[in-house]
């Protein structure tokens, strides 16, 4: 599993938008490819749909396939239909979130409605990316809260890496006031929750011991990968330095760190020659 921002891409916009692929992104696809492996570019952003992001990774000229991009609004349709099925469900965001929701045929609030005053019945809340949640949403999503839906959010990451100025996170801001106005709590779904390590497993079609995940953030990838028994791999092009890993606390140690995906590419290629030598 590949991050992407400040891992593959690096830039001021969502998914590489108006920015640049990072040293080693492509080779480091490729080499996976033709490996044989599986693999996943896992965004724990959600303002764009899995098709759009992964249209501009390809724009970049990297390799990823629609199926292969993964968001943490795709592992909330796909935890939200396992765990409630046909009941309401009150979702908030733009077409990267409502996108795979609706694809499922998951039974969505119509907010509008729900805006002029209509009992929503939710039996969930879920918090994605909203830049237009304001008083009335809030009021909707607290009502629905208090009456008995639970609370989730698709990630609750402050900020992501990016290229010139600080890229700020809109679902944790919006999820921490609801929690706040309600006083319930929040699930996270996105990185680096277990939801996200259960979709990812079925998605690279690996147990999570199986998976190795690269990302530039310990709170994170990082700490998704000791949560999953996984593999973690710090690449510091991004949110965090190695001088952070070597400071982190022992749940999001990453078990080794690169400063960029081309040194990933030629660790593989010595593990790949440790390999055929001792075969030999």
């Amino acid at each position: 599993m590949f991050d992407i921002d400040g891992c593959l891409v690096l830039s001021d916009g969502p998914s590489g938008h108006g920015g640049s692929v990072l040293a080693g992104a492509s080779e480091a696809i490729a080499h996976v490819r033709a490996s044989g492996r599986s693999l996943v570019a896992f965004t724990n952003g959600s303002m764009q749909t899995s098709g759009q992001i992964a249209a501009s990774l390809r724009s970049m000229g990297l390799d990823v396939q629609d199926s292969e991009v993964l968001t943490p609004a795709v592992v909330a349709a796909e935890t939200m239909q396992d765990l409630y099925q046909d009941q309401p469900l009150l979702v908030f965001g733009g077409n990267g979130v409502l996108d795979d929701f609706e694809h499922r045929g998951l039974n969505l609030v119509d907010i509008d409605r729900a805006l002029t005053g209509a009992p929503t019945r939710a039996a969930a809340v879920v918090i994605g990316w909203d830049t237009a949640f304001g008083k009335d949403k809030i009021q909707v999503a607290a009502e629905a809260i208090l009456a008995g839906a639970k609370l989730y959010c698709t990630s609750d990451a402050p900020s992501f890496a990016s290229k010139d100025r600080l890229n700020v996170g809109v679902s944790g801001f919006i999820a921490a006031g609801l929690s706040h106005v309600t006083d319930r709590p929040y699930r996270v779904l996105g990185k680096p929750s277990e939801e996200s390590i259960n979709v990812l497993s079925r998605r690279l079609h690996v147990q999570p011991s199986e998976m190795l995940i690269v990302g530039d953030d310990l709170t994170l990838e990082c700490e998704m990968a000791r949560r999953a028994g996984a593999l973690g791999c710090l690449v510091t092009t991004g949110t965090h330095s190695a001088v952070d890993a070597a400071a982190a606390p022992v749940e999001q140690k990453p078990d080794f760190v690169v400063d960029n995906l081309m040194e990933l590419v030629e660790l593989f290629a010595l593990s790949s020659a440790g390999t055929t030598a001792a075969r030999g």
